[in-house]
């Protein structure tokens, strides 16, 4: 644990000339030599990482809004061109997804719903 303190703000760092990436793996194959430990993979890996905490952060975000009565919906395939303009983002920044946030009604369902029965994806011991 003490070389959390350390280790993550070097694992988000990026350096123009991919000097840091070389580091990383070199320090985290000597730590994971005698613990488990994160193995950096790159800037690749790196963002795929940043892409799936901000999803697990927009999941907590929809089940909280639920939770106060709300209803809400993730959206991917915008223009992420636009976006970025509207937000007055940088042209290097990702938009993971577009959470939309309100109160629904029943007229806004376009169709019918298919749920898989619970007995189908919930099992008992």
């Amino acid at each position: 644990m003490k070389y959390y303190g350390v280790i993550m703000p070097l694992l988000y760092r990026q350096d123009p000339l991919g000097i840091l990436n070389g580091v990383k793996r070199i320090i985290s194959f000597f730590i994971g030599l005698s613990r488990p430990f994160f193995r950096s993979g790159g800037s690749a890996q790196q963002r795929i990482m940043v892409h799936k905490s901000c999803a697990l952060a927009a999941q907590t975000f929809m089940l909280s809004i639920a939770a106060e009565g709300f209803h809400s919906c993730p959206m991917e395939g915008f223009d992420e061109i636009r976006v970025k303009r509207a937000l007055g983002l940088p042209r290097g920044a990702e938009i993971n997804m577009i959470v939309s946030v309100g109160k629904g009604t029943e007229a806004g369902i376009w169709g019918p719903r298919f749920r898989v029965p619970n007995e189908e994806v919930i099992f008992e011991r």
